[in-house]
């Protein structure tokens, strides 16, 4: 019965962080290799999917030593001090309103797409659908959210074998190959692959499903990893074979006229299924948050957090590619180096592990410059 219970908590757990990690971010990848070039992406996701799996096995490590139920500010606060801890949790609101507030926008998309107009001509009343069910999701608590991201994992699983099948014969090995790439656009994969590997937010959530066993705790990071780089590269190869430089910004705008009308709808309800699992666990994330580092009223928290991405919807940010590279340039990237230097203080450090810290600092800190010199 125990190592039933284990083997449940260990399937929980990888399905959490699994769906974490495959999100919005998911619907960008075809778009941007086709103004990349596929060696620079694959390059990308080498090299990124590295430092990933790392970040999240050192907050795994911390969140597994320290008692109490802590996010990104109070673990600054604790580690580094107060100051920190106010920085840390700017940058962690910051970073999961981003992300919530992307799945938003293409969830919403998406929504819409598949109902053709239905429950309204504009697509507000499809935001504020998703964000209302995603609150009373997050009021249910941790269990539904992690059944929800496995029957969630199941379904993407299904739609991504259909998808190969009916695909298969509309899919030109040529469309892939034409694709070079341009070297202007060799940093535009920084911020978006580097998103959408990105899943530290729900490492405190797994601990709570998985508890404190390290082996388990480490086996379900490396295969969530790997997991959604594998998706994420059958993902490409489908989109980028059937449409070449044709794709659209969001991967499914343009199968509609290849693939026919019900294929549409399939792959429409796939961009529902991924984005809205990942929606909910990075909301619960920072409702928890909150709540736990911040000392808020649950329900004032439960309301910023379905409200929040509304308004800045309703404000005219509603550039997904945009948003995420933003999230994933400059905050996530600061969240790392958090994560990093908190793990300096709990975790025991090599000579390999320091190089290996010293290159990840680096790595974010030059991608934030080169975000705002972008902006500027």
């Amino acid at each position: 019965m125990g190592l039933f219970k284990k083997n449940k908590n260990f399937f929980y757990a990888y399905a959490m962080l699994t769906g974490t990690i495959i999100g919005v971010g998911f619907f960008s990848l075809p778009y941007i290799t086709s103004r990349a070039g596929i060696l620079t992406v694959g390059v990308y996701f080498i090299f990124l999917g590295a430092i990933s799996m790392l970040i999240h096995l050192f907050w795994a490590e911390v969140v597994a030593k320290t008692s109490g139920q802590h996010r990104l500010p109070g673990l600054a606060k604790i580690y580094l001090g107060k100051h920190w801890g106010r920085v840390a949790t700017i940058t962690a609101i910051g970073s999961l309103f981003g992300a919530i507030l992307a799945y938003v926008i293409l969830g919403a998309d998406f929504s819409h797409a598949l109902l053709n107009g239905h429950g309204g001509t504009n697509e507000w009343l499809h935001v504020i659908l998703y964000c209302l069910v995603g609150a009373i999701l997050i009021w249910r608590g941790n269990k539904i959210i992690a059944e929800l991201e496995v029957g969630g994992m199941i379904a993407l699983a299904l739609v991504l074998v259909f998808l190969v099948w009916s695909a298969s014969g509309h899919l030109y090995l040529e469309n892939i190959l034409a694709l070079k790439g341009q070297v202007k656009n060799f940093f535009l994969p920084y911020g978006v692959v580097l998103f959408s590997l990105w899943g530290a937010s729900a490492i405190p959530d797994i601990r709570e499903v998985m508890g404190r066993d390290k082996k388990y705790f480490n086996r379900v990071i490396i295969w969530s990893g790997l997991t959604a780089i594998a998706v994420y590269f059958l993902f490409i190869i489908i989109i980028l074979g059937v449409s070449g430089e044709a794709v659209d910004p969001n991967s499914l705008g343009g199968l509609g006229g290849i693939l026919g009308l019900k294929m549409s709808r399939i792959l429409l309800t796939m961009g529902i299924i991924t984005t809205f699992t990942s929606y909910i666990t990075l909301t619960l994330a920072l409702n928890k948050l909150l709540i736990y580092d911040l000392g808020m009223n649950s329900t004032l928290a439960l309301v910023l957090v379905a409200g929040g991405p509304m308004i800045f919807y309703f404000l005219g940010i509603n550039d997904f590619i945009a948003v995420i590279s933003f999230v994933g340039t400059v905050f996530l990237a600061i969240d790392g180096i958090f994560i990093v230097s908190i793990y300096r203080r709990v975790g025991k450090f090599s000579g390999l592990k320091r190089l290996g810290v010293g290159t990840m600092i680096i790595c974010f800190i030059l991608g934030i410059i080169y975000e705002f010199y972008k902006i500027l």
